[in-house]
């Protein structure tokens, strides 16, 4: 081994922050599939608004509920066996969708997409308490919470092309594809930096000592009925339901908003929903990079982490311009702020529970609590804005509504998340 080797552990936990991303990725690639093509879909099924929210909305009616078992089920069976079972049963029920026939058979299969995703972020929190060290674990947050922006960035666009020239029922089944081959390719590689052979010792070291913050355990698990004992976990679940409402609202309905209100065709649309996530996936991981150079490990164990949620709520609150602003560049750089926001406030919730967390073995639990609350408030997102514009015939209150939730859940941040979850931390909370 060189001397340089040797001075510097190597960087190979970033494969596993990668497979993270695509893991991210293909899971809103399936999510957003039926909104590229839902302008097809409602004139070959002849949908209305409301139908469409209820559609929108269907793969969340499961994937909610499922937050908790999944959770559960994760901190027993760990991450590489839960994610390789979860992600080849999404892909199958997302190709299964290119088979409907009807608005039931399409609800139906959305509902097995909901089972199958709903240990996904639990899954990807808990992989990088394992793997991360604290000093990088917004970047690896950042990095895994920027699939969703690309993987819907990707498919506005590829899902659009193919609904176009082949289909949508084809797109359906390539989509799914994509699943299958991502877990072959994990069960090659992820294994535990306890037992990977593929890491260096060095690095293996490294991760080990610095994975977890001052007065936290990785030995230790807690109960759900003590997890919810405390205030901070009703605060995380609060305020990812808040922001939550935003990232549904723009995932179901961005691509329709612009056909139906802003006159796009449906290439068009995809590609100005691509260009939004795209940029929005530049900004979360730069913003990441920002959060971790800014919080020094004393500020990481006195839940500092909360401040950056705050500010990124707000920010993400721009996204009720929207629908004043008639510049079509002017636009689409409210809505890129805005998802970048969006998903620069998961990136920090997750990482301030595990900065809070004292029992690590409980993170799949915590994950998959909060998760809850996001997606009950997601669930009614989709159905709101349907109802919205079925009743005004535009879009201009739906905005306003999950502007003002945003503004909420910064509030409840600031209250209801400034305590330890568990034994208390070295460093005392800030007031």
């Amino acid at each position: 081994m060189s001397d340089i080797d040797r001075r510097r552990p190597g960087r190979k936990r970033f494969i596993i922050y990668g497979l993270l991303f695509t893991m991210t990725l293909i899971n809103y690639f399936d999510r957003t599939v039926l909104s590229i093509a839902m302008p097809v879909l409602i004139q070959q099924f002849a949908l209305t608004p409301v139908a469409v929210g209820y559609l929108l909305s269907a793969f969340i009616w499961s994937y909610a509920p499922c937050q908790l078992p999944a959770g559960v089920l994760l901190d027993r069976w760990g991450t590489r066996a839960t994610a390789a079972r979860c992600i080849a049963f999404w892909s199958a029920a997302t190709a299964l969708t290119g088979a409907a026939t009807s608005f039931t058979f399409v609800f139906f299969t959305r509902l097995l997409l909901g089972i199958g995703e709903s240990p996904t972020f639990p899954l990807a929190a808990r992989s990088i308490r394992e793997w991360a060290p604290v000093r990088e674990r917004a970047l690896a947050f950042s990095i895994s919470g920027s699939g969703p922006a690309f993987g819907t960035a990707v498919s506005a666009i590829t899902i659009a092309w193919l609904v176009a020239t082949i289909g949508w029922r084809l797109a359906f089944v390539c989509s799914g594809v994509l699943g299958f081959i991502w877990v072959m390719v994990w069960l090659l590689v992820y294994r535990d930096p306890e037992h990977a052979q593929w890491l260096g010792e060095d690095e293996r070291q490294m991760i080990l000592r610095e994975r977890s913050p001052g007065g936290t355990s990785d030995a230790h698990a807690m109960p759900l009925r003590e997890l919810l004992s405390y205030q901070t976990m009703w605060g995380l679940f609060l305020v990812q339901g808040c922001v939550n409402y935003t990232q549904y609202l723009f995932l179901t309905w961005l691509p329709t908003y612009l056909v139906q209100s802003r006159g796009l065709n449906i290439l068009h649309s995809g590609l100005q929903t691509g260009i939004c996530y795209f940029g929005a996936m530049v900004l979360t991981i730069a913003m990441g990079r920002l959060c971790d150079y800014m919080l020094t490990p004393a500020a990481v164990q006195a839940g500092k982490r909360r401040y950056a949620v705050v500010i990124f709520a707000f920010g993400a609150s721009v996204m009720v311009l929207a629908p004043f602003t008639s510049s079509e560049v002017l636009l689409l750089a409210e809505i890129t702020f805005s998802l970048a926001c969006v998903q620069s406030v998961f990136v920090n919730t997750y990482s301030l529970t595990n900065d809070l967390l004292h029992a690590g073995k409980s993170i799949g639990t915590a994950i998959g609590w909060i998760q809850l609350g996001g997606n009950i408030f997601g669930l009614a997102a989709p159905i709101a804005t349907g109802y919205i514009v079925a009743a005004t015939g535009s879009f201009t209150s739906a905005f306003l509504l999950a502007g003002g939730l945003l503004i909420i859940g910064a509030v409840l941040t600031l209250t209801m998340t400034r305590r330890p979850v568990g034994e208390p931390l070295v460093v005392a909370i800030a007031a």
